[in-house]
C-alpha cells in the first residue's frame, strides 16, 4: 500500500537493505479499486493506473538486477487479482515480461475469495489468473489454499509457484494449503511468514516448524519430514523468486548461510541437528552470512542500534493508537 507521503517506499527499502547488506526482492504493490464487494479501500492508498505503471517501471529500471548473485531484484505485486482491475493485471504482466521480473499476488487465501471469483466472473480463480495473463512460471502466489484438483493440475502445468504461509493461515483460521498435492502436480512450493497483520513475529524458522506440524496433521507423520519443511523454506523459496544461485549449500551458489547454536537445554540429547532445529524450535539465529559477509553476529544485526529502534517503534505505535 502506498499511502500519501510514502510514494518513495521502494527507495527507502532498497536503501536500507543495501546499508544492512541484505539480499532482497522488492515487491512493487498496487491497488486501484476503491470499492469491492462492499469493502472500501481508504482513498489515500488507491493509485491511478498511470501512476502505478510509471513507478513500477521506474523501480524496475533503478533496482532490478538480473545478474547472478544480485543483491536487489524487483517483483511486481498487485495486492490481489480482485483488488485491481483486469486491465492493470494484464499491463503488469506485460511489464514483467519486458523487464524479465517475477509476478506476485495473493490468491484464494479464503474460501470466500474463491466463491467471489466464481460468482462475479463465472470462472475459477486459476481461470481468472489465465485471463490476466498471469498463468506462467513467472508467477508465485501467496497462500493458495482453496484450489480444487483441476486448478492444481493447471498450476503445475504452467509452473506457477505457491508460497505456503502456515503461521498466518493458522492465526486467521484460513485453511490448509494442499502442499503435497501441489508438489505432486509440479508446483514449486516455498515458505513465507505473511505480514505483521497476521503473524506477530515474522520468524521464518518458526514457520518451518509450523509447516512441519500442520502438514503432518493433514497428511500424516510419514508423509512430511523436517527435511521437507526446511526444503520449502530454502530451495523452494528460491525457486519462487526465480533464482538458482541461492537456496542451497553447494559449489557455485552464493554464500548465504544461517547458523544456529544447539547448546540450550531444549536441544540436549538431540541426535540429528537438522531435526533439532525444527522439532525443538530453534527460533533465534546466532550468525548470518550474506554474500560471504557476516551480517548478524551473536544474534544481533550489524549496524543496527536495536534498543533505539525498539524505542522509536514503540513511540510511533503509541502515537498511532492515540490518533485513531
Amino acid at each position: 500500500l502506498y499511502a500519501a507521503g510514502l510514494e518513495d517506499a521502494m527507495d527507502v527499502e532498497a536503501e536500507e537493505a543495501a546499508r544492512l547488506g541484505m539480499r532482497i526482492t522488492l515487491t512493487r504493490g498496487s491497488l486501484n479499486i476503491k470499492d469491492q464487494q462492499g469493502v472500501i479501500s481508504p482513498a489515500n492508498v488507491v493509485q491511478d493506473d498511470d501512476v502505478i505503471l510509471a513507478d513500477s517501471e521506474r523501480v524496475l529500471r533503478r533496482y532490478h538486477d538480473r545478474s547472478e548473485g544480485a543483491m536487489t531484484q524487483v517483483a511486481l505485486a498487485p495486492c490481489a487479482p480482485f483488488d485491481v482491475t483486469l486491465e492493470l493485471m494484464r499491463e503488469t504482466a506485460a511489464l514483467a515480461e519486458r523487464y524479465d521480473c517475477r509476478l506476485h499476488t495473493h490468491l484464494v487465501e479464503t474460501r470466500a475469495e474463491a466463491e467471489f471469483c466464481r460468482s462475479k466472473f463465472a470462472c475459477t480463480p486459476v481461470e481468472y489468473l489465465d485471463r490476466c495473463n498471469w498463468l506462467s512460471a513467472r508467477t508465485w502466489l501467496a497462500h493458495g489454499i482453496h484450489f480444487d484438483d483441476a486448478e492444481i493440475v493447471e498450476l503445475g502445468r504452467h509452473g506457477v509457484g505457491i508460497c505456503h504461509c502456515p503461521t498466518s493461515n493458522m492465526v486467521l483460521a484460513s485453511g490448509m494449503c494442499r502442499t503435497c498435492e501441489l508438489e505432486a502436480a509440479g508446483v514449486p512450493v516455498g515458505l513465507g511468514v505473511d505480514g505483521s497483520a497476521s503473524n506477530d513475529n515474522s520468524n521464518l524458522m518458526e514457520s518451518v516448524r509450523h509447516a512441519l506440524m500442520l502438514n503432518r496433521l493433514t497428511y500424516g507423520a510419514e508423509a512430511v519430514t523436517h527435511l521437507d519443511a526446511l526444503r520449502w523454506g530454502t530451495a523452494g523459496s528460491a525457486r519462487l523468486l526465480g533464482r538458482d544461485d541461492i537456496g542451497t549449500i553447494a559449489p557455485g551458489r552464493q554464500a548465504d548461510l544461517s547458523f544456529y547454536k544447539l547448546d540450550e537445554l531444549r536441544f540436549s540429547g538431540a541426535g540429528d541437528p537438522l531435526a533439532a532445529l525444527v522439532l525443538c524450535g530453534a527460533t533465534t539465529v546466532d550468525r548470518v552470512m550474506i554474500a560471504g559477509e557476516w551480517r548478524v553476529t551473536d544474534g544481533m544485526p550489524e549496524g543496527v542500534d536495536i534498543e533505539a529502534l525498539i524505542a522509536d517503534h514503540n513511540r510511533v505505535a503509541r502515537n498511532f493508537l492515540l490518533s485513531v
